[in-house]
């Protein structure tokens, strides 16, 4: 397994951890921001499905085991959207502001939908309900004005930074 695997795994559970305990403070309207979701968005455009999908994962579980969500509700999301996102990769030119948001704003609606979906299917909630909701918009809102600043400090990560191409060996 490499090294951008573990670490991109391990990034994004220690910010489903971070933002489920210590950013209650910025919580707008209750609604805090789902950094991990925007860890997720990046690892999976620059080191593709598989990373993609395994820090996805890891970090939907976090988030499972930490709130009162079905084991599963997040990770289902967290797990897909790194799988499509991952899609992307080398397909995409990642310049430093406007892909990065609506790269997170489309991950966000996705969650959502996905997140919808599946309280529907299990009678958790009644369907479609969150994404309609003004919480919804915030968190969309709050997520796409973070992805800049956190794929700028993603990029300063040693094991996430892409290797040099070209040259002679």
């Amino acid at each position: 397994m490499s090294a951008a695997v573990i670490y991109g795994t391990l990034i994004a559970i220690g910010f489903a951890v971070l933002q489920s305990n210590v950013l209650n403070p910025i919580a707008i309207t209750g609604v805090v921001p789902d950094i991990a979701l925007i860890v997720v968005v990046f690892l999976a455009n620059k080191k593709g499905s598989l990373v993609g999908e395994l820090s996805g994962f890891g970090a939907g579980i976090a988030q499972d085991l930490l709130s009162l969500a079905p084991i599963g509700f997040h990770a289902f999301s967290k797990t897909l959207i790194g799988y499509l996102v991952g899609k992307t990769q080398g397909k995409t030119f990642l310049d430093p502001i406007f892909l990065p948001i609506l790269m997170v704003f489309v991950a966000t609606l996705m969650q959502g939908v996905a997140a919808s979906a599946t309280a529907a299917v299990f009678r958790i909630e009644p369907a479609f309900s969150g994404v309609l909701s003004a919480r919804f918009a915030v968190e969309l809102a709050y997520n796409s004005l973070l992805a800049p600043p956190v794929f700028a400090l993603l990029r300063f990560v040693p094991p996430l930074i892409e290797a040099e191409r070209g040259g002679f060996a």
